[in-house]
């Protein structure tokens, strides 16, 4: 009777799948598992002689400190996303003299040295828009009227 083994392309097969899961549903988790497969499939690779136990020990072990390392970082990476959040919808309301004209429906502003996409009606620069609303990290805006207009 012949026996399994485990080849290095089951790995990278299955660090494949793990990659296409988080790419539908980003959480850090199955990147983490997409990675620990790869790493799993490279010492497979380097090392032909290991037994389905120790593959299975290296595939948990680096799947535990990546887990661990990506949680941090995808923790991070959602407090600066929050962080945009608020500040954008802090800017509800604000009004703003376009420095650049609104093309095509989407423009940008400085506020405060940081960069915001617009999305609004096309307009000339210099005219006077206010941010009803946000879509995304893009402010949505139109023109008020002015004495002048």
């Amino acid at each position: 009777m012949e026996h399994f083994e485990l080849e290095f392309w089951h790995w990278w097969a299955l660090a494949l799948i793990f990659l296409v899961i988080e790419g539908v549903a980003p959480s850090g988790v199955f990147a983490a598992l997409a990675v620990a497969g790869g790493l799993t499939g490279a010492a497979v690779l380097s090392f032909d002689s290991l037994s389905w136990q120790i593959q299975l020990v290296i595939f948990t072990t680096s799947t535990i400190v990546l887990q661990f390392i990506f949680s941090r970082l995808f923790k991070s990476f959602s407090k600066d996303q929050e962080n945009v959040d608020t500040k954008a919808k802090q800017l509800l309301g604000e009004e703003f003299d376009l420095v650049l004209p609104i093309q095509n429906g989407f423009g940008e502003i400085q506020i405060d040295k940081v960069y915001w996409e617009l999305k609004g009606p096309d307009m000339k620069k210099g005219t006077k828009v206010k941010v009803i609303g946000v879509d995304g990290q893009m402010l949505v805006v139109r023109a008020i009227k002015t004495a002048n207009n």
